[in-house]
Order: structure tokens, then sequence, then C-alpha cells
């Protein structure tokens, strides 16, 4: 085992090692049953190699969070003017799930059922979810504050409706990913993935909104 290249590539392909990693061991055998010399040793790295670049498994799976909050940040923006903003973030949040695969499996906040672990994405930090929901946000009012302020009834204040989706479309996705970890833990493979479960999540909601 060897310390990271000290170059930027280097460094870059070491936390993707380190990541693939994890994801690996935490689809095979759980979050809370690994352990981080069984991610460093994967990845052909030292524990201290590890800490170089993460401060501990909550640390590596808040790490991934922010890097999906970027991508979901620029999908939303690059939405066609002609959707209104719930479209536009139903749209943008199934598009960046569905590139899970492409982008290197699942993220790592999906993984921990099989071996009944609990969910290091609450436990992690606030912080990750709380950038989610401002980061949604901010997209949202570049993207189009007209149409946030029309619906923001009579006295417009385009922040609080993008804040209000926002905060859906977290709950939204934390809830997809719950009912995935419960899924995959009653039923090996029982669970039709977390973007199928996202697409569910965004229909209940609309159809609650326009319930009798």
């Amino acid at each position: 085992m060897s310390d990271p290249d000290e170059r930027p590539e280097g460094r870059r392909e070491t936390r993707a090692l380190l990541m693939e990693a994890a994801r690996r061991l935490f689809a095979e055998q759980g979050v809370e049953a690994t352990t981080i010399r069984q991610i460093a040793d994967a990845a052909g790295v030292t524990e201290r190699t590890f800490y170089r670049y993460f401060e501990g498994k909550e640390g590596l799976v808040a790490g991934d969070a922010l890097a999906w909050i970027d991508l979901l940040n620029e999908a939303i923006r690059g939405r066609p003017a002609e959707e209104g903003p719930y479209l536009a973030v139903r749209r943008a949040m199934a598009s960046v799930a569905g590139r899970m695969r492409e982008l290197g499996g699942a993220p790592l906040w999906a993984f921990g059922a099989r071996a009944r672990a609990r969910p290091l994405l609450p436990r992690a930090s606030l912080r990750p979810l709380q950038r989610l929901e401002t980061s949604i946000a901010d997209a949202l009012l570049v993207r189009d504050p007209e149409a946030l302020r029309d619906l923001a009834g009579p006295d417009p204040d385009p922040r609080f409706a993008a804040e209000l989706l926002a905060r859906l479309a977290a709950g939204a996705l934390r809830t997809a990913a719950l009912r995935h970890r419960r899924l995959e833990a009653a039923d090996e493979g029982s669970s039709p993935g977390v973007a199928a479960l996202l697409d569910e999540a965004f229909s209940l909601i609309a159809t609650l909104a326009a319930g009798p």
C-alpha cells in the first residue's frame, strides 16, 4: 500500500478509489459492518491515507452527498424555461438519479439496509441536508424568480416559495432512500431503486396537493 499521488489527478483517483471501495463494501455487508481498514485495503491504500480524504465513514458519506448536490443544482438550472418550478425540480432529480449507475452507482447514503444498519445520511451531519435544500432553492431563484413570485400569492416572496419546494424535494429524496433501505432489508433485491421510488414520491406529493 502507498500514499496517494501528490498530483491533483492522483488525488482525484485516490478519492474515487476509496469511494468505489466503500460503495462495494457497503452493498455487500452494510455500512455499520464495514470498517475503515476494509475500505482502505480494498482501495489499496493505508488507513492514514483514508483519513487524509475523509473524517471517518460519516465524512465519506457526507462528501458523496455534497457531490450529488452540485450535480442537482446544475440540472435544475438547466431545465427548459417552459417547465414550472415543481416540474423542473422533479425532472432534474429524476435525471440525476438516473445517472447514478453512469457516475459510479448509487450514492453512498443509499446503502446499509442489508445489514439492518442505521442510516448514515441523517446521522452524518445536518449540514448536507441543509445544503441540499439551500442549493435547490438557489437554483430555482436563478432559473425563474418570476415563476416563484407568481406562486407565492398576494404577498409574493420568491425565496419563501423556493425554500418550501426545496424542502419538499429533500423530503421526497430522503423518504425514497429510507424506503429503498427498508425494502432491501425485508427482501433481498425487492426495491425498484431510489430513482423509481423518488418518482413515486413526487407523484404522491402532486396527488396529495390535488386531493379532495
